[in-house]
């Protein structure tokens, strides 16, 4: 943050020294308004103009970004809840088998497992 306080005070320095530079007096005309202002003046009050404007149209390019942003959270997040809920649907399919599992042992001792030969 601070070096845009900085930036920002060394641009305001420089358009003072250049407007103190460009003292001659120059007419602007625009529709029907006609202002005659040092030409310093005119520069450094068009440029601070311009660049308000154009940060106050990246304002709208930056509540684009974070919108999609927002979006792409909040899909990763049903995803992850749906994961969620898909582990905890097999880890407790797994506890049941292997609740389950002693009493199978016990009827399929005598019977040897598949693949295995006698």
């Amino acid at each position: 943050m601070k070096s845009y306080i900085l930036a920002i005070v060394l641009t305001m320095f420089l358009s003072a020294l250049f407007a103190f530079q460009n003292i001659g007096d120059v007419t602007i005309r625009f529709l029907i308004f006609e202002w005659t202002l040092p030409q310093g003046v005119w520069e450094v009050v068009l440029f601070s103009s311009g660049a308000a404007i154009m940060w106050f149209f990246s304002l709208f390019s930056v509540f684009e970004v974070r919108s999609k942003y927002k979006k792409e959270l909040k899909q990763k997040d049903e995803k992850i809840a749906a994961l969620e809920q898909e582990k905890k649907t097999i880890l407790d399919s797994f506890v049941a088998r292997t609740e389950a599992a002693p009493e199978n042992r016990s009827q399929d001792s005598g019977a040897p497992e598949a693949g295995t030969a006698e």
